[in-house]
Protein backbone atom coordinates (compact mmCIF):
# COMPACT_ATOMS: atom_id res chain seq x y z
CA UNK A 1 0.00 0.00 0.00
CA UNK A 2 0.90 4.18 -0.56
CA UNK A 3 2.54 5.34 2.13
CA UNK A 4 1.75 9.16 1.10
CA UNK A 5 -1.57 8.95 1.95
CA UNK A 6 -0.63 8.68 5.51
CA UNK A 7 1.10 11.68 5.46
CA UNK A 8 -1.95 13.63 3.60
CA UNK A 9 -4.21 12.31 6.46
CA UNK A 10 -1.97 13.33 9.36
CA UNK A 11 -1.56 17.44 7.86
CA UNK A 12 -5.46 17.28 7.65
CA UNK A 13 -5.76 16.17 11.22
CA UNK A 14 -2.57 18.37 12.60
CA UNK A 15 -4.28 21.52 10.57
CA UNK A 16 -7.40 21.28 12.65
CA UNK A 17 -5.78 21.03 15.88
CA UNK A 18 -3.54 23.97 15.06
CA UNK A 19 -6.17 25.67 14.40
CA UNK A 20 -8.51 24.09 17.30
CA UNK A 21 -5.30 25.70 19.70
CA UNK A 22 -5.15 29.11 18.78
CA UNK A 23 -8.84 29.25 18.73
CA UNK A 24 -8.46 28.31 22.60
CA UNK A 25 -5.59 30.72 23.05
CA UNK A 26 -8.20 33.66 22.16
CA UNK A 27 -10.14 32.79 25.43
CA UNK A 28 -8.59 35.61 28.00
CA UNK A 29 -11.67 36.51 29.92
CA UNK A 30 -11.28 35.35 33.19
CA UNK A 31 -14.71 33.51 32.69
CA UNK A 32 -13.13 31.53 30.11
CA UNK A 33 -10.05 30.35 31.84
CA UNK A 34 -11.47 26.89 32.14
CA UNK A 35 -13.04 26.73 28.76
CA UNK A 36 -9.38 27.77 28.05
CA UNK A 37 -7.62 24.97 29.62
CA UNK A 38 -10.25 22.19 28.42
CA UNK A 39 -10.13 22.97 24.87
CA UNK A 40 -5.56 23.42 24.90
CA UNK A 41 -6.19 19.79 26.55
CA UNK A 42 -8.47 18.68 23.51
CA UNK A 43 -5.76 20.01 20.94
CA UNK A 44 -3.18 18.14 22.60
CA UNK A 45 -4.78 15.06 23.41
CA UNK A 46 -6.21 15.10 19.10
CA UNK A 47 -2.98 16.04 18.09
CA UNK A 48 -1.00 13.14 20.19
CA UNK A 49 -3.36 10.38 18.74
CA UNK A 50 -3.18 11.84 15.32
CA UNK A 51 0.80 11.54 15.27
CA UNK A 52 0.91 7.90 16.92
CA UNK A 53 -2.22 6.59 14.29
CA UNK A 54 0.28 8.08 11.74
CA UNK A 55 3.68 6.44 13.15
CA UNK A 56 1.22 2.69 13.97
CA UNK A 57 -0.20 2.87 10.08
CA UNK A 58 3.12 3.99 8.46
CA UNK A 59 4.88 0.94 10.39
CA UNK A 60 1.92 -1.58 9.62
CA UNK A 61 1.95 -0.85 5.95
CA UNK A 62 5.86 -0.82 5.65
CA UNK A 63 5.89 -4.06 7.39
CA UNK A 64 2.90 -5.65 5.53
CA UNK A 65 4.46 -4.23 1.71
CA UNK A 66 4.21 -0.42 0.72
CA UNK A 67 5.30 2.04 -2.08
CA UNK A 68 7.31 4.94 -0.55
CA UNK A 69 6.40 8.42 -1.73
CA UNK A 70 9.04 8.06 -3.91
CA UNK A 71 7.87 5.33 -5.90
CA UNK A 72 9.88 2.73 -4.42
CA UNK A 73 8.59 -1.01 -3.55
CA UNK A 74 8.89 -2.59 -0.62
CA UNK A 75 8.03 -6.29 -0.04
CA UNK A 76 6.60 -8.09 3.21
CA UNK A 77 9.06 -8.32 6.09
CA UNK A 78 7.03 -10.68 8.27
CA UNK A 79 4.53 -13.40 7.65
CA UNK A 80 2.15 -13.57 7.45
CA UNK A 81 2.02 -10.48 6.08
CA UNK A 82 -1.13 -8.69 8.24
CA UNK A 83 -1.30 -5.96 10.76
CA UNK A 84 -2.60 -8.21 13.33
CA UNK A 85 0.93 -9.83 12.74
CA UNK A 86 3.08 -6.83 13.13
CA UNK A 87 0.71 -6.03 16.12
CA UNK A 88 1.76 -9.10 17.64
CA UNK A 89 5.47 -8.54 17.13
CA UNK A 90 4.92 -4.83 18.42
CA UNK A 91 3.41 -5.75 21.36
CA UNK A 92 5.91 -8.41 22.65
CA UNK A 93 9.16 -5.96 21.57
CA UNK A 94 7.10 -3.63 24.45
CA UNK A 95 7.23 -6.29 27.06
CA UNK A 96 10.78 -7.35 25.99
CA UNK A 97 8.69 -11.09 25.08
CA UNK A 98 9.92 -13.56 22.92
CA UNK A 99 8.60 -13.37 19.34
CA UNK A 100 6.41 -16.95 18.46
CA UNK A 101 6.54 -17.60 14.27
CA UNK A 102 3.15 -16.84 12.77
CA UNK A 103 1.38 -15.75 15.96
CA UNK A 104 -1.02 -12.35 15.57
CA UNK A 105 -2.56 -9.82 17.84
CA UNK A 106 -5.85 -8.23 17.04
CA UNK A 107 -6.28 -6.49 20.81
CA UNK A 108 -5.34 -3.21 19.71
CA UNK A 109 -4.41 -1.85 23.69
CA UNK A 110 -1.68 -4.68 24.16
CA UNK A 111 0.03 -2.55 21.53
CA UNK A 112 2.92 0.01 22.48
CA UNK A 113 2.68 3.53 22.51
CA UNK A 114 3.45 4.12 19.04
CA UNK A 115 4.63 7.88 19.02
CA UNK A 116 7.19 6.99 21.81
CA UNK A 117 10.29 6.85 19.96
CA UNK A 118 12.27 4.93 22.11
CA UNK A 119 10.16 2.20 21.85
CA UNK A 120 9.36 2.27 18.02
CA UNK A 121 12.90 2.23 17.17
CA UNK A 122 12.95 -1.00 18.71
CA UNK A 123 9.74 -2.44 17.20
CA UNK A 124 10.76 -1.27 13.79
CA UNK A 125 13.91 -2.75 14.16
CA UNK A 126 12.20 -6.38 14.99
CA UNK A 127 10.38 -6.02 12.32
CA UNK A 128 12.71 -5.13 9.67
CA UNK A 129 10.47 -3.51 6.85
CA UNK A 130 12.39 -2.65 3.50
CA UNK A 131 12.44 1.02 4.63
CA UNK A 132 13.71 0.48 7.87
CA UNK A 133 16.48 2.48 8.11
CA UNK A 134 14.51 5.46 6.64
CA UNK A 135 11.80 4.69 9.62
CA UNK A 136 14.18 4.41 12.72
CA UNK A 137 16.08 7.64 11.41
CA UNK A 138 13.09 9.78 11.51
CA UNK A 139 11.02 8.25 14.20
CA UNK A 140 14.14 7.60 16.22
CA UNK A 141 15.67 10.96 14.98
CA UNK A 142 16.66 13.98 16.83
CA UNK A 143 13.34 16.54 16.76
CA UNK A 144 11.50 16.74 20.34
CA UNK A 145 8.34 17.41 19.12
CA UNK A 146 6.49 14.38 19.70
CA UNK A 147 8.09 13.40 23.11
CA UNK A 148 7.06 16.47 24.36
CA UNK A 149 3.71 16.72 23.40
CA UNK A 150 3.62 12.97 24.84
CA UNK A 151 5.06 14.42 28.18
CA UNK A 152 2.62 17.33 28.77
CA UNK A 153 -0.17 15.50 27.53
CA UNK A 154 0.16 12.64 30.28
CA UNK A 155 0.63 15.29 32.75
CA UNK A 156 -2.92 16.68 31.55
CA UNK A 157 -4.22 13.14 31.96
CA UNK A 158 -2.58 11.71 35.33
CA UNK A 159 -2.15 15.40 37.20
CA UNK A 160 -0.11 15.04 39.84
CA UNK A 161 2.84 17.05 41.18
CA UNK A 162 5.81 14.76 39.82
CA UNK A 163 4.28 15.24 36.16
CA UNK A 164 3.86 18.48 36.46
CA UNK A 165 7.68 18.52 37.76
CA UNK A 166 8.80 17.01 34.77
CA UNK A 167 7.01 19.39 32.39
CA UNK A 168 8.67 22.11 33.98
CA UNK A 169 11.76 20.96 33.44
CA UNK A 170 11.13 20.95 29.68
CA UNK A 171 11.38 24.96 30.34
CA UNK A 172 15.18 25.29 29.37
CA UNK A 173 14.03 24.45 25.48
CA UNK A 174 11.85 27.33 25.54
CA UNK A 175 10.98 30.78 26.45
CA UNK A 176 9.17 29.66 28.87
CA UNK A 177 7.06 31.42 32.02
CA UNK A 178 5.91 30.22 35.41
CA UNK A 179 3.14 27.08 35.09
CA UNK A 180 0.27 26.55 37.03
CA UNK A 181 -1.63 23.51 34.77
CA UNK A 182 0.80 21.23 32.41
CA UNK A 183 -1.06 22.10 29.65
CA UNK A 184 0.29 25.74 29.89
CA UNK A 185 3.27 24.79 28.85
CA UNK A 186 1.99 24.41 25.34
CA UNK A 187 1.99 28.41 24.99
CA UNK A 188 5.67 28.45 25.78
CA UNK A 189 7.87 29.88 22.66
CA UNK A 190 9.99 28.78 20.82
CA UNK A 191 13.37 30.34 21.44
CA UNK A 192 14.45 30.11 17.64
CA UNK A 193 11.38 30.28 15.50
CA UNK A 194 9.15 32.43 18.41
CA UNK A 195 6.18 30.04 17.68
CA UNK A 196 4.29 28.62 20.34
CA UNK A 197 5.46 25.53 21.89
CA UNK A 198 2.82 23.41 20.62
CA UNK A 199 3.49 24.73 17.55
CA UNK A 200 6.32 23.50 16.90
CA UNK A 201 5.40 20.25 18.42
CA UNK A 202 3.21 20.15 15.03
CA UNK A 203 5.80 21.19 12.64
CA UNK A 204 8.03 18.21 13.91
CA UNK A 205 5.48 16.00 13.39
CA UNK A 206 4.82 16.72 9.62
CA UNK A 207 9.00 16.92 9.55
CA UNK A 208 8.76 13.21 10.55
CA UNK A 209 5.88 12.48 8.69
CA UNK A 210 7.37 13.61 5.33
CA UNK A 211 10.56 11.62 6.30
CA UNK A 212 8.88 8.41 7.00
CA UNK A 213 7.10 8.26 3.95
CA UNK A 214 10.00 9.13 1.56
Amino acid sequence: MELFPLRFALELKLARCEQAFKDALLLVAQSDRLKRRHRLEGALSDAWQAYCGFVRLVVMRSSTGCTTASGVVHAASIAPATWQRASYIATQVKQRRPIDAGSENSVMRFEPTWGDPLVITRVVTQLNPGNAATLVRNLGGGLHGPKHCQLVRNACAHLNHQNKADVEALSPFYTASRIRHPVEATAWRDPVTSQHAFVSWLDDMRVIAEGCVG
